[in-house]
């Protein structure tokens, strides 16, 4: 017998289900709350700019979201690689996250911390389970202690100051110190011979393409689930959905205010998910533009108000017209905080003027975009990915869940979580 399923979230997680889905043959209908599709993985056009308003990137570590990619033949590029450059108390130094040789040769890692590091980096090459994307392996390595006190104990200071934080801060622009310390393990499992991977009409185009033979409603956010004996109706703007399954791929803090039939201990639940908010000003340069490095990010001791300075044209061309330049600023989710009220021309000449402080002068741009997000990345704190794996793995019948929440924010573990919960659903048929 034909079964059915309403995917309320037109993000990666809940578009990943909902094509699955589909592909078993379950009827599916995707209501979103939003005018558009996409979620955090949207792409603007700007004259010929290619925008990304939220995620940037793959890696070569994101297999589902890879497989994904090439099932639906979406076309990628491997981005020259930059010369990883930051900005320290000392000056400009080089620093290739890509390379295990190049990291513990940096000259403000002590030769202690260089020694704990080389150590560290044999173990967790051998440990295969572990994976940044998977709530299981993570909430094995999710103790309780901070990718601080694990990272200062384990690595030593400047390992700390160095390494870890450049590789979580330009990346989740929260402070490592406020992280689980699962997190910084489960990077260094990735940290040997990665590569980062674009798409090349630009990140928009995973969830387009997931979206095209889905029966999708835009404008419907969903305000009360009702789990009936054999059946769930989504009360939405729009009006109501029955259906056998429902795959819930929102936010957390938008589940939390769902009416209707979800347990008290899920909604403590949820209620506990921490999201930081991020601010993106891209400059648009109609004319080239030189600058001393492509791409700048501040590292060493202390808060930094910017997490990442980068220019487009040698990363990934194909997202700016020929003889144009698009710089994007990434704003750290504390700097933000202190700018989301401000008006745009004052979050402007901010987050400039803190540019300016590692990148150097900045051009003037020929135009201006603003992407602030109040929720823009999940913050795992020490003891989410325990509470989360609790969560999954709740007896459901009828009503599922998927999302970034649960794994820290990636579209690896969005699309990970989606494609689970429709398996899920597959199977109960």
């Amino acid at each position: 017998m034909s079964r059915s399923c309403v995917v309320v979230g037109a993000g990666p997680a809940g578009l990943s289900a909902a094509y699955r889905l589909a592909n078993a043959g379950v009827r599916v209908t995707v209501v979103e709350g939003d005018s558009m599709i996409g979620g955090r993985t949207r792409t603007e056009r700007v004259g010929g700019f290619v925008i990304n308003t939220g995620a940037s990137f793959l890696t070569s570590f994101f297999e589902a979201t890879l497989a994904l990619v090439r099932e639906l033949r979406l076309e990628t590029t491997t981005p020259a690689r930059e010369p990883g450059i930051v900005a320290t108390p000392v000056g400009k130094l080089p620093l290739d996250l890509h390379s295990p040789f190049r990291i513990v040769t940096f000259p403000l890692i002590s030769w202690l911390s260089k020694l704990r590091t080389a150590s560290l980096f044999g173990r967790v090459t051998l440990n295969r389970r572990s994976h940044i994307g998977d709530l299981n392996s993570l909430a094995r390595m999710d103790r309780g202690g901070s990718v601080e006190l694990w990272g200062r104990r384990r690595l030593g200071q400047t390992a700390y100051d160095y390494l870890l934080r450049s590789g979580i801060e330009p990346f989740f622009y929260f402070g490592a110190e406020e992280a689980s310390a699962a997190l910084g393990k489960a990077l260094l499992r990735h940290a040997i011979n990665w590569e980062i991977r674009v798409l090349t009409g630009g990140m928009g185009e995973l969830c387009d393409a997931l979206a095209q033979r889905l029966s999708v409603r835009t404008g419907c956010a969903a305000h009360s689930i009702e789990e009936r004996p054999d059946s769930v109706a989504v009360h939405h703007a729009g009006g109501t959905i029955e259906a056998d399954f429902a795959v819930v791929a929102i936010p957390a803090s938008a589940i939390v205010r769902l009416d209707g039939t979800i347990s008290e201990q899920d909604r403590t639940d949820l209620a506990t998910v921490r999201y930081v908010p991020n601010i993106v000003v891209f400059f648009g340069y109609e004319r080239p533009i030189t600058v001393q490095f492509p791409s700048i990010s501040p590292a060493g001791p202390g808060r930094h108000p910017i997490a990442r300075v980068r220019t487009t044209s040698t990363w990934a061309p194909q997202y700016v017209p020929e003889g144009c330049e698009l710089l994007s600023i990434y704003v750290t989710a504390w700097r933000s905080a202190e700018l989301l009220d401000d008006s745009r021309d004052k979050v402007v000449k901010a987050v400039r003027a803190d540019a300016e402080e590692i990148f150097g002068r900045l051009a003037d741009p020929d135009w201006i975009r603003v992407y602030p997000r109040t929720e823009a990345m999940v913050l795992p704190e020490p003891h989410h990915f325990r509470r989360m794996q609790a969560f999954q793995r709740r007896p459901r019948q009828r009503v599922l869940y998927a999302g970034d929440w649960l794994t820290g924010s990636t579209i690896e573990g969005a699309v990970r979580t989606g494609l689970t919960a429709a398996e899920r659903i597959v199977a109960m048929r």
